[in-house]
């Protein structure tokens, strides 16, 4: 069914309701408002095809702007004046259209309409085009020549964006929170005479975040024509993983779409491009330009940027040890002070190595790994405690401990459904932890035994590999110790991992140890 959209146009000096004449001598009744009986597209090729990217007829609320301008002296009789979708028509109550209807005029018509005394001359896409942000991204123009007062005027409106239909097959395992497209200019030029939208030779170029049609599945985004671009496409899905690829050089053309389809692995992606859309021309196929990159995630804190990982337990874990120093805290080269807050040893020498805190991270007490002061009346209610964390993670419990490498030393907490757990070894292949990211660090520890002792660098090796015998804190209490005479607190100990590494082993299982040792951190991310 074919829909007539009217537009009442005001003229910009009051008119009175004089009658009109047309060519044939002949008069209307009534003084004629303009109507645009509008086409998208190539009328030829998509008649009355879906009016705007959003595949939906013009809705009410939405605003356009008209121009006309009088071909015998190139005056103005109407600039940038904006009209109001009412679910029926554009209205701009009460005016009319010029007088003489052997006058000819130029028409030019926008969507979306931009507010001011004159139409605008430059268009710039959102960067973030999810939402209403999409719609207002998307420039539709008309243009005709030799207008005169009547009726009804057929008019041709064309898409002057480039728009990159995306579709997804998402096998990553983690839903896709948002795909972006970077390098090209964002900011394109308007000609109102020929209607014609080309890209501005020194504005800067932009990274689009693309609209989500149907999560993990459909994304539109709509870029400024140009030429000579290379564009970059990048994903990022919830476990924090991003990946890229860059496209070959191309052309963006206006009106005409390009279709990606990105089939997305847990390590990789694979993009098949080309593919029409209906109401756009069809544009050439782009080309990969260069394989794939996975840009390992991350999360800052304290001026760092750790590597994070998500596991076969399905949690996002930091896959570097923690070098936070906490506020009012000073690293300490001697296990005997203590200092809360040590150096890692993992060398010959068996002393305090500062070079090697950016691979190894640092040893924390439970105390300050758990930022609070570990007493005998609070240590079983510290479980899955923020600590030294970043904010939305913690120190991991002994369930998420076991729930990783499925054992305990001592032969308590064995987890059969350990995602990485071994019967044959009893806990955790350490190269199968560390193939899937976790990188494992030999970083020592500072061993205490209790709170009468003096600490001391634990330092084993094997194989000429130092500090083999490690341990990262977790948050769950084993067991409050007191002597049997005193009554005195004599140890308070949390369960840990603990790597194993000699020539029966190469594992790490879930220990205990004194709350005042010195164990490197890992935070889990919150569920």
């Amino acid at each position: 069914m074919k829909k007539i959209l009217t537009l009442a146009v005001i003229a910009t000096t009051l008119l009175s309701a004089a009658c009109s004449k047309g060519d044939d001598g002949g008069t209307y009744d009534t003084p004629l408002a303009v109507q645009i009986d509008p086409t998208i597209a190539d009328p030829a090729l998509f008649p009355k095809a879906s009016t705007r990217v959003t595949d939906t007829d013009f809705e009410p609320g939405d605003k356009i702007g008209v121009t006309i301008t009088m071909e015998a002296d190139n005056s103005s009789f109407l600039s940038n004046k904006e009209f109001s979708f009412d679910g029926t028509n554009f209205t701009a109550p009460g005016t009319l259209w010029y007088e003489d209807a052997n006058l000819a005029s130029t028409l030019f018509a926008y969507y979306p309409c931009q507010v001011g005394a004159t139409h605008p001359t430059e268009f710039s896409v959102q960067a973030d085009q999810s939402g209403d942000n999409y719609k207002a991204s998307d420039l539709v123009i008309g243009v005709k020549t030799g207008v005169k007062p009547e009726k009804v005027v057929d008019m041709a409106f064309k898409h002057k964006m480039t728009r990159v239909i995306i579709r997804v097959t998402n096998g990553s395992g983690s839903d896709l929170t948002e795909i972006r497209i970077g390098g090209a200019i964002g900011t394109g030029t308007i000609d109102a005479t020929t209607g014609a939208f080309t890209a501005k030779s020194d504005a800067a170029t932009i990274d689009v975040k693309a609209c989500e049609r149907t999560k993990n599945e459909l994304y539109y985004a709509l870029l400024v024509p140009q030429n000579g671009v290379k564009l970059v496409t990048t994903f990022t899905t919830a476990d924090g993983r991003t990946r890229s690829y860059t496209l070959g050089t191309t052309d963006l053309v206006s009106g005409t779409n390009r279709e990606l389809k990105m089939n997305i692995q847990p390590a990789d992606m694979e993009i098949v491009l080309g593919g029409q859309i209906d109401g756009w021309d069809n544009g050439a196929d782009l080309e990969i330009d260069s394989g794939g990159q996975v840009v390992e995630p991350t999360i800052a804190w304290g001026g760092v940027n750790y590597k994070i990982v998500t596991l076969a337990d399905g949690r996002t874990w930091m896959a570097e040890n923690l070098r936070y120093v906490p506020e009012g805290k000073t690293v300490s080269s001697d296990p005997a002070e203590d200092a809360g807050i040590w150096y890692p040893a993992a060398n010959a020498e068996k002393t305090a190595d500062p070079a090697s805190v950016e691979t190894l991270g640092l040893l924390y007490d439970a105390s300050t790994a758990f930022g609070v002061e570990v007493t005998a009346e609070n240590a079983q209610s510290l479980e899955g405690t923020q600590g030294i964390c970043p904010d939305g993670w913690h120190i991991p419990t002994c369930a998420e401990l076991t729930a990783l490498v499925g054992h305990n030393a001592n032969g308590e907490l064995t987890d059969p459904n350990g995602a990485y757990y071994d019967a044959a070894i009893s806990g955790a292949s350490l190269p199968a932890l560390n193939e899937d990211g976790f990188n494992w660090c030999f970083a020592s520890a500072r061993n205490k035994t209790n709170v009468t002792g003096t600490g001391s660098y634990l330092v084993t090796n094997y194989d000429g590999i130092y500090g083999v015998m490690s341990y990262v804190w977790g948050s769950t209490c084993h067991q409050v110790q007191n002597d049997a005479t005193s009554g005195a607190l004599k140890n308070i100990q949390f369960y840990s991992f603990m790597s194993t590494y000699n020539a029966k082993n190469n594992k790490v299982s879930v220990a205990y140890g004194n709350f005042q040792s010195g164990y490197s951190v890992r935070c889990i991310k919150d569920k």
